[in-house]
C-alpha cells in the first residue's frame, strides 16, 4: 500500500480519476483521494491505492481489520475564517475572553450539532472540538474546528446554519497527520501543490492503519 500527501492549493478540485493522479504524480497506480474537498478549500490531501483505508478514514462507523486506532473515528481539523465576531463561553477551550451579555451561536455546534436538509445529510453530530483562534478583522473570526463526520460541504453548511458563513477554509490535519509536520524540506516545509510518499510508520501512527 502506498500513501501520498499533498498540500492542495485553492482553486483545484480534488483529483478524482486516475488520469489526473498520474499527471500530478507521474506514478501509474490507481489512487483515491481520502476525502474530497471543494475548489475553494486548501488542505492536507491524502491519496492512496488502498480502498479500505479510504473507507476507514471517511466513514465514522467503519471498523476494519487493518485499523489499530483505539480512539474512535479518524478526526479531521480545519482552520476557518468565518463571518462575524464570535465568542465561546468561558468553559469552552478558547483563546478569547467573552464579553458580558454575549450570545454564543457557535455553541450549538459543540453541544448538539445542527440539522441540515436531508439532501445534505440531515442531522450532524456535535463537533469534536471548536476553538476561537483570533480575529483577523473586526467582523471576522478565525476558528479551529475538528469533526469526525464528512458530509458534503459539512463545515460550510454548519456555520451557515448558525448565522455565519465560511470565507476561507483550510484542512490542517487528518488523524495525527498534521500538514505542518509533513515537511518535504525542513527549511521550507511542504509547499502548495507539492507531494511526497508517506512512510509506513507515518500511516500507522498518523491514521492507525497497519499497512
Amino acid at each position: 500500500m502506498q500513501g501520498f500527501v499533498s498540500d492542495q492549493p485553492k482553486g483545484n478540485e480534488s483529483l478524482s480519476n486516475n488520469d489526473n493522479f498520474e499527471s500530478a504524480t507521474s506514478i501509474r497506480s490507481k489512487l483515491h483521494a481520502i476525502g474530497r474537498l471543494d475548489a475553494d478549500t486548501t488542505c492536507l490531501l491524502l491519496l492512496t491505492n488502498d480502498g479500505n483505508l479510504v473507507h476507514q478514514v471517511t466513514n465514522p462507523t467503519a471498523k476494519q481489520d487493518n485499523y489499530e486506532g483505539n480512539n474512535g473515528p479518524v478526526k479531521k481539523t480545519y482552520h476557518a475564517v468565518i463571518m462575524g465576531h464570535h465568542e465561546l463561553p468561558p468553559h469552552s477551550t478558547t483563546a478569547a475572553a467573552p464579553s458580558k451579555n454575549t450570545t454564543y451561536p457557535l455553541l450549538k455546534l459543540l453541544k448538539e450539532g445542527v440539522t441540515l436538509s436531508q439532501k445534505h445529510g440531515g442531522q450532524t453530530k456535535p463537533v469534536d472540538d471548536l476553538k476561537i483562534l483570533s480575529y483577523p478583522t473586526a467582523t471576522t473570526t478565525l476558528v479551529s474546528i475538528t469533526i469526525s463526520q464528512g458530509k458534503n460541504r459539512q463545515i460550510r453548511r454548519m456555520f451557515h446554519s448558525v448565522g455565519s458563513g465560511v470565507m476561507k477554509l483550510h484542512r490542517v490535519s487528518v488523524g495525527k497527520l498534521i500538514l505542518s509536520g509533513l515537511d518535504s524540506n525542513p527549511k521550507t516545509g511542504l509547499q502548495e501543490g507539492e507531494w511526497r510518499i508517506l512512510s509506513e510508520d507515518e500511516i500507522r501512527l498518523g491514521l492507525g492503519w497497519k499497512c
